[in-house]
């Protein structure tokens, strides 16, 4: 594994695309799966990502956001497809990166996690009800579901080990500064604020670089139009 993220240290790898999945990966679960019948909204590699997902995840979205009050006419549905296209396919690939880079979730967690979920009051485990659960109000078999909630958790340790392994050092932060502001009156003081933008611009641009670099070994297809 770690020469794995020695071999694509210069792209930083995909950490902004992290900030996105993470409120994204663990709300698509029944989508994810029940998208295998419908045309295609996107493969990558071999992997297809179905138009009924993207709809899905879409549809799910724009439910919270009504329920906001934030109205969701045509050109925010639009919006949504696209985002939700791009959360799929990021997942995706993060996923297929975890993997060639030896990550794995063991089935203990696995376990912790779905009891502390679905656990009663006092800690106790009762499958009836969690497969009842998952039937009734994700339409999902127990089998769907802890295949999902593991890719999710795998793409969440892919990304979190790759943040643990890129800082912003005082000299680049200071470098940056300056070139944006001309010198550096005022950095202390405006140096807390500037840090967390500093780093989403570091990570935005991994990202294109990492999804440059992962598509030149595995084929990213998108066919989704609105």
């Amino acid at each position: 594994m770690i020469s794995f993220l020695i071999k694509h240290k210069k792209s930083i790898l995909i950490i902004t695309l992290a900030f996105f999945l993470g409120s994204i990966i663990y709300i698509g679960l029944d989508a994810y799966h029940r998208g295998s019948a419908g045309q295609l909204a996107a493969k990558v590699g071999t992997k297809k990502i179905t138009i009924r997902q993207v709809d899905r995840l879409a549809d799910e979205q724009a439910a919270r956001m009504r329920n906001q009050g934030i109205d969701t006419d045509e050109n925010i549905q639009k919006l949504l497809r696209q985002q939700m296209l791009a959360a799929l396919v990021s997942e995706e690939v993060l996923n297929q990166a975890a993997q060639k880079a030896g990550l794995s979730v063991s089935d203990y967690e696995m376990a912790v996690d779905i009891k502390r979920a679905f656990g009663g009051p006092n800690g106790e485990f009762n499958r009836e009800a969690y497969v009842a659960m998952l039937r009734g109000s994700a339409r999902m078999t127990p089998a769907e579901f802890e295949e999902q909630l593991r890719r999710g958790k795998m793409a969440d340790r892919f990304r979190q080990t790759l943040f643990s392994f890129y800082k912003l050092t005082p000299a680049e932060i200071q470098y940056a500064y300056k070139t944006q502001h001309g010198d550096l009156k005022n950095f202390d003081e405006n140096k807390k604020e500037f840090i967390p933008q500093l780093m989403d611009t570091k990570m935005e641009t991994a990202q294109r670089a990492f999804l440059d670099e992962f598509n030149q070994q595995v084929e990213i297809k998108t066919y989704l139009q609105d």
